[in-house]
C-alpha cells in the first residue's frame, strides 16, 4: 500500500496516458462569471484568486491536503470526518441511523433510546459498513475518448467510452490493490478523474444520541430553520482488530465553534446537483418528473401511515423507512418549488443565453457545440409526449439521447471557462466556502444560531408533543444543562444531500460544526445557486460536547473529541 508521501511523489503507471498526479492544485482564478453555477470546489482546482478576494484567505497546499486526508465518504451517500488520532469518525446520526437500529441486540432500542460505549470492548461491528479516504486524482479523459472519432454515433461512442472505463479500472484495480478505483465525470461528462480510495472496511459504532434529538421536530423541522437537531453520531475506523492510527490526519476539536461573519468552509462529498442542465431539461422535471415522483412519495406514505395506525410494531417497524421517505418528498417539494419560481428561471436563461454567446461568437466552437441546446430542446419535447402517453421505453431512448447532448453542453462550459467554474456535484469530494451568517425570512430575521434555550422553548410551547417531545433523561438533566449552549447554526456554505456529515472548518482547519440541513430555499440551490437566503445548517461542536458529558456520561469519548486525553483505554 502505497503512503502519502508516495502519492505525491510518483504517477500511475501503464494506463498510456499522459496524464499527471492533480493533487491539492491551488489556482488563481478570477472571480466567478457564472455565479448561478455555485462554489462546490474540486480539491485539484481550488480558486486562489476569488477566496483571496472573497474571504482574504487561501488555504495552502498543506491546509487542502489535511482537510482531504480527514474527510470521509460514509457508507453509500453521506460524507464524515475523521476526528481524533486513534480512527474516531463523526458523522450525522441520519446517516448512521440504520446501522444504530440493525445493531440493537433484542429487547434493546438503540436507535430510540440513544447508545455510547463504554470502552472499546463495547464499540460494536457494522458489517456492510465502509469509509473511503480519498488519496489521489488523476484526469483519465484522454483515456477514456480512446478511440473516439468524428463518425462514430452516440451509441457507439458511449459503447467504446464504457469500455475504455471498464479497462482502466480492472488494470487501477491490479496496479493498486490497497486502493478503491471510481471514475468521476465532471462538466456532464467534458472532464473524467480516476479517484483512488483507501477503504477502511472494519466500522464500528461508537455512540449516537437519542432519535428524537437528533431528529427534534420532525418533518414539520426538516429542511428549516431555526432548528435544534442533535444530528450527530460517532464510529471508529479499525485496522488489523485495532483502531486505525489516524494521528497524521483528522479534524482538530473546536468546542467554541465559529462566529458570526466569519468564513468556513464545508469539506464533503455532495451527491449531484443540475446546474449545468439546459432550461428545457429544468422545466421538464418542474412539468413532468418531479410532479409524478411526489405522487409517487406521497402514495408510499399514506400507505405506511396506514399501516402504522393499525400496528404499533408495524409502524416501529417502519420508523426508519417513513423518515426516508419524508426527507425525500420535502427534498422533492424544495426543488419543483425552485423550478416554478420565476426569478430562479430567468436568471438560468439569461446565464444560457450569456454562454451559448460565446460558443457562437467561436467558430470552432460554434459549430462543435452550436446546437447542443436546441437538440436538447426537441429531444425534451419528445419525451415530454412519450411520457404522457405511458411510453417509458421511448422516454429511456429519448433520455440517452439527451445524455449525448448535455455531454456536449458540458464540455462547451469547459471549453468557454476552464476550471473557473465548479463542474456539477457528482458525489465526488468538494470544498465549499461560506460565512457564518443569518438571513431574512417570513418578515422577520432567523439568527446565525441556535440554543437549548430555543430547544426547551419549543419544546413547551408545543405542549411537549410528538414531534416536540423529548426523551426523559434531556428533562431530567434540564437543571444541569448550560441553556445558552449554542445547538445549530447557518452559513451560506453552498451544500445539496450528500453533504450530510461534512465537517465544517475555519481558517485554521478546525472542526466547528457538522452539516446535516439546509434551510428550505436552499433546496432551490439544486439547479441555481443563490446564497441570498439559502443556508446549510450544522451542528454546533459545543452542544455535542454538552451532551455527551450531562446526558450521556460520555466523558471518556468527550476528552477524546477535545483532544484532553486519549479517550478510554483499549
Amino acid at each position: 500500500m502505497l503512503s502519502a508521501m508516495s502519492w505525491n511523489l510518483h504517477l500511475r503507471r501503464g494506463l498510456g496516458v499522459c496524464a499527471g498526479l492533480l493533487l491539492l492544485a491551488v489556482t488563481a482564478l478570477p472571480a466567478q462569471e457564472h455565479e448561478e453555477l455555485g462554489r462546490m470546489w474540486t480539491f485539484d482546482q481550488v480558486p486562489a484568486q476569488y477566496l483571496q478576494e472573497e474571504y482574504g484567505f487561501v488555504p495552502s497546499p498543506e491546509w487542502l491536503e489535511h482537510a482531504r486526508r480527514s474527510a470521509l465518504r460514509f457508507g453509500g451517500g453521506c460524507s464524515a470526518a475523521f476526528v481524533s488520532p486513534r480512527g474516531l469518525i463523526l458523522t450525522n446520526h441520519h446517516c448512521a441511523r440504520d446501522y444504530v437500529a440493525q445493531l440493537s441486540p433484542p429487547g434493546q432500542d438503540w436507535l430510540g433510546n440513544g447508545y455510547f460505549a463504554a470502552g472499546m470492548a463495547q464499540e460494536v461491528a457494522a458489517p456492510g459498513l465502509t469509509v473511503q479516504q480519498l488519496v489521489a486524482i488523476e484526469d483519465v479523459t484522454a483515456a477514456l475518448d480512446a478511440g473516439v472519432t468524428p463518425d462514430l454515433d452516440g451509441m457507439a461512442v458511449e459503447g467504446l467510452r464504457e469500455r475504455n472505463r471498464q479497462a482502466l479500472l480492472e488494470q487501477t484495480r491490479a496496479e493498486h490493490p490497497g486502493l478503491e478505483p471510481r471514475i468521476v465525470s465532471l462538466y456532464q461528462g467534458g472532464l473524467q478523474h480516476l479517484y483512488l480510495y483507501k477503504v477502511y472496511s472494519d466500522v464500528r459504532l461508537v455512540g449516537a444520541p437519542h432519535l428524537q434529538s437528533a431528529k427534534f421536530g420532525g418533518d414539520f423541522d426538516n429542511f428549516t430553520y431555526p432548528r435544534y437537531a442533535l444530528d450527530f453520531a460517532l464510529c471508529r475506523a479499525y485496522e488489523d482488530g485495532k483502531p486505525a492510527d489516524t494521528s497524521a490526519h483528522y479534524l482538530k476539536w473546536n468546542t467554541a465553534g465559529p462566529r458570526a461573519g466569519d468564513a468556513v468552509f464545508v469539506v464533503g462529498s455532495p451527491g449531484n446537483t443540475g446546474r449545468l442542465m439546459s432550461l428545457a431539461q429544468m422545466e421538464y422535471l418542474r412539468d413532468v418528473e418531479f410532479p409524478s415522483r411526489l405522487e409517487g412519495l406521497h402514495a408510499m406514505l399514506e400507505q405506511l401511515y396506514a399501516e402504522g395506525r393499525d400496528d404499533p410494531q408495524r409502524a416501529a417497524d417502519t420508523r426508519a423507512r417513513v423518515l426516508t421517505l419524508e426527507n425525500a418528498r420535502k427534498a422533492f417539494q424544495g426543488y419543483l418549488d425552485g423550478l416554478r419560481n420565476p426569478a430562479i428561471l430567468e436568471r438560468k436563461r439569461a446565464a444560457e443565453e450569456a454562454i451559448r454567446a460565446k460558443v457562437a461568437a467561436d467558430p470552432e466552437l460554434s459549430a462543435r457545440y452550436g446546437d447542443a441546446w436546441d437538440r436538447i430542446a426537441e429531444l425534451v419535447a419528445e419525451k415530454k409526449k412519450a411520457a404522457a402517453a405511458g411510453d417509458s421505453a421511448r422516454v429511456q431512448e429519448l433520455r440517452a439521447q439527451e445524455q449525448a447532448q448535455a455531454r456536449r453542453v458540458g464540455e462547451a462550459f469547459f471549453a468557454v471557462y476552464g476550471t473557473q467554474i465548479p463542474p456539477d456535484a457528482s458525489g465526488s469530494l468538494r470544498l465549499s466556502d461560506g460565512v457564518v451568517q443569518g438571513f431574512e425570512y417570513n418578515g422577520t430575521i432567523a439568527p446565525w444560531f441556535t440554543s437549548l434555550f430555543g430547544l426547551y422553548a419549543r419544546w413547551t410551547e408545543f405542549g411537549r408533543q410528538e414531534p416536540f417531545n423529548l426523551p426523559q433523561p434531556w428533562i431530567d438533566k434540564l437543571p444541569e444543562l448550560d441553556l445558552a449552549t449554542p445547538v445549530n447554526f447557518v452559513s451560506s456554505c453552498d451544500i445539496i444531500g450528500g453533504n450530510s456529515g461534512s465537517p465544517v472548518l475555519n481558517r485554521d482547519g478546525e472542526l466547528v460544526g457538522l452539516v446535516f440541513d439546509g434551510n428550505i430555499e436552499m433546496l432551490g440551490n439544486m439547479y441555481v445557486y443563490t446564497d441570498e437566503v439559502a443556508r446549510s445548517v450544522s451542528v454546533h461542536p459545543a452542544i455535542i460536547i454538552e451532551a455527551m458529558r450531562k446526558v450521556y456520561g460520555a466523558d471518556a469519548l468527550a476528552d477524546e473529541l477535545e483532544g484532553r486525553s486519549a479517550g478510554y483505554a483499549e
